[in-house]
């Protein structure tokens, strides 16, 4: 970083960093509430530069786990990580719109866990892609894959520094809420500020 900047700029940029994940994520929710036949509700966006650890440790009041988790790195004029995180009986709740689920099942199975990992397609490389049109710089995002384990088993524990952006995400009946985190690396910071900018330029213009 140059000078003395800070990492992160109040004010306009600010702002358009909420704006920019929440049309981002806009789409790919209305994606979704149409295949499930549910509104999904989201948050504002949230972002603070932190860590991996700090995240799941803030994370884990809000989600009982074990938590199930679709996952897969993006890389472009910045780069990091998405993730969809619901805890086991939320997720259970989630994909019982779209797949049947045993109602004594204690966690997913392989059916639940593929249908799992769809949505994440959809919400995930959804939001990226908007991201991509957003700025005018393509985003990459890897196919995602499945996990599951603790917020720290899942997030990660490192604690180096990131922008993590949080969406918390809910359908309206209330039995499924959870969370997209992007994580970006702080290494892109720079490029990701820019690309600000660029797009704050373009809507002024």
């Amino acid at each position: 970083m140059a000078g003395d900047e800070p990492l992160l700029s109040q004010g306009d940029e600010a702002d358009a960093i909420a704006e920019l994940f929440n049309i981002g994520m806009g789409e790919p929710a209305a994606a979704l509430s149409s295949m499930l036949g549910e509104e999904v509700r989201l948050s504002v966006p949230s972002f603070a530069v932190s860590t991996r650890l700090a995240v799941a440790r803030d994370l884990a009041p809000a989600i009982v786990p074990p938590v199930c988790a679709v996952r897969g790195a993006f890389a472009g004029p910045f780069t990091g990580e998405a993730m969809l995180l619901f805890p086991e009986q939320g997720t259970l709740a989630l994909v019982g719109r779209l797949v049947p689920v045993d109602p004594a099942a204690e966690g997913p199975g392989e059916m639940e866990q593929d249908a799992l990992t769809e949505i994440g397609n959809i919400i995930l490389n959804g939001c990226l892609a908007s991201l991509s049109n957003l700025i005018g710089g393509e985003i990459a995002g890897a196919v995602p894959g499945y996990g599951t384990g603790d917020p720290e088993a899942v997030i990660g524990a490192a604690e180096d520094p990131v922008l993590a952006v949080r969406i918390d995400m809910a359908l309206a009946a209330g039995d499924a809420q959870g969370h997209a985190l992007f994580l970006l690396d702080i290494a892109s910071l720079d490029a990701f500020r820019e690309a600000i900018r660029r797009t704050l330029a373009n809507l002024g213009s």
